[in-house]
């Protein structure tokens, strides 16, 4: 794909589908989309929210707001499986973080008092999958970001997306990473299905500064469109 066949506005971010995933963001995120990854990672005991590496620039790898941050070793700081955080800012070989769904210093460091070297980090991204889902719900709800007025902009609160984009994703993830009608995974897609249906159902998009400068759209509303 072009460049300029990418949405501009999208519905979610990795943060959103980790706060619903939980513990299975790490593997629901494949390796193969990581934007960025390293085994020289450092905090240092003044900053212990900032994640700096001498061999990644964080910002030239497309790391932003939104992305999360694996923290996997050393052991002796990063228990069993490793640590998720938010990326709240990325500057050149810097990456500021912060705990996933919470404020900028909110909970505790992710490193000791004495900081850190020789962090393994991963930062692998669902951008493609979310930037999917916000184009089809473009389509099922008639919003065009070349069209005043139904342009994603026009839309009084964007959150009313969000968790249909973050179930949408989950959906296509939990499918691909099943292997067959028993288990954890099949019982976790089961349940989103249910919810986007749910949730697709009840969805009533309002436009405008007010949310009231146009009649709203529904699911029915845009099938007596069609």
């Amino acid at each position: 794909m072009s460049e300029s066949e990418y949405l501009t506005t999208v519905y979610a971010c990795d943060e959103h589908v980790a706060v619903r995933s939980s513990g299975d963001f790490a593997v629901l995120a494949p390796d193969w989309q990581k934007a960025a990854y390293g085994v020289d990672g450092a905090f240092a005991p003044a900053d212990r929210w900032t994640l700096t590496s001498a061999s990644v620039d964080f910002e030239a790898a497309g790391v932003r707001r939104g992305h999360v941050v694996s923290l996997r070793k050393p052991a002796s700081a990063f228990k069993g499986a490793g640590e998720l955080l938010a990326v709240e800012s990325a500057s050149g070989a810097a990456v500021s973080l912060r705990r996933i769904g919470a404020k900028p210093g909110a909970g505790a460091p992710p490193a000791p008092a004495s900081g850190v070297t020789g962090v393994e980090f991963a930062i692998a991204t669902l951008d493609p999958q979310i930037e999917e889902a916000s184009f089809e719900l473009n389509r099922r709800f008639n919003i065009d970001p070349d069209v005043g007025g139904r342009r994603p902009t026009d839309l009084y609160d964007l959150r009313d997306l969000r968790q249909a984009c973050v179930l949408s994703v989950l959906i296509r993830r939990y499918a691909a990473e099943t292997r067959g009608e028993q288990g954890d995974f099949a019982l976790k897609l089961q349940q989103a299905q249910r919810e986007l249906s749910e949730l697709l159902a009840r969805l009533d998009l309002r436009w405008g500064c007010s949310g009231s400068d146009e009649q709203s759209t529904s699911l029915f509303s845009t099938r007596i469109v069609r």
